[in-house]
C-alpha cells in the first residue's frame, strides 16, 4: 500500500495502460462491416487486402467500412452515397 496525497492506494501501477486503454486491445484495431456486422480486423486486413471504405461516407463522419463479400454485392459501389469504394490497404 502507497499514500498518495494522505490517502491509502491499493496496487499503484504508474503509467501501464490495462483493459480497453491498452494498445494493441482489439477494439483499437477492429471495426464492424456497415452492411453484415462481420468484425474487420485492420492487422489481418492488412495481409488479406479484404477492407474496403468510401471515403465521402468517412470524411462526413459516418463509419462505412465494407467487407470483401459486400463490397463485391455492391459492385464496389457505396450504397449510401453512391460513390466508388477504394480498397483500405493499396
Amino acid at each position: 500500500m502507497s499514500k498518495i496525497c494522505g490517502v491509502r492506494v491499493k496496487n499503484l501501477t504508474t503509467g501501464l495502460l490495462r483493459g480497453a486503454n491498452k494498445t494493441g486491445h482489439r477494439g483499437w484495431t477492429t471495426e464492424k462491416c456497415i452492411m453484415c456486422g462481420t468484425t474487420l480486423d485492420f492487422y489481418q486486413g492488412y495481409e488479406l487486402k479484404n477492407i474496403y471504405y468510401c471515403p465521402k461516407c468517412l470524411s462526413k463522419g459516418i463509419s462505412a467500412y465494407f467487407c470483401a463479400a459486400d463490397a463485391r454485392k455492391v459492385h464496389y459501389k457505396c450504397p449510401y452515397c453512391k460513390s466508388e469504394l477504394k480498397p483500405y490497404f493499396e
